[in-house]
């Protein structure tokens, strides 16, 4: 296994565990309208882990940009984690 799906499967499966579905759930286009749990405090606490998991800070317009799993993968991107 690379260590770039190492990467994707560690994202994949925090996002899961924060909004309390399984990885299998989830793809690029997965988004608050496809999962239920991914609401407003779902989104806070997916914040908040994503900035400890992989040790950045992301700024109001990065959360607010936050819509997909595509989108995220780009922000962590951006922010010089390597995805």
């Amino acid at each position: 296994m690379s260590a770039v799906s190492k990467k994707e499967n560690r994202l994949t499966r925090m996002v899961a565990e924060v909004l309390g579905v399984t990885p299998d759930l989830l793809s690029e286009e997965s988004s608050p309208e496809t999962v239920s749990s991914w609401d407003s405090l779902g989104h806070l606490n997916l914040v908040m882990a994503l900035e400890e998991e992989f040790g950045i800070n992301l700024s109001a317009e990065d959360v607010l940009a936050m819509r997909t799993m595509g989108s995220i993968h780009r922000i962590l991107h951006r922010s010089g984690v390597e995805i």
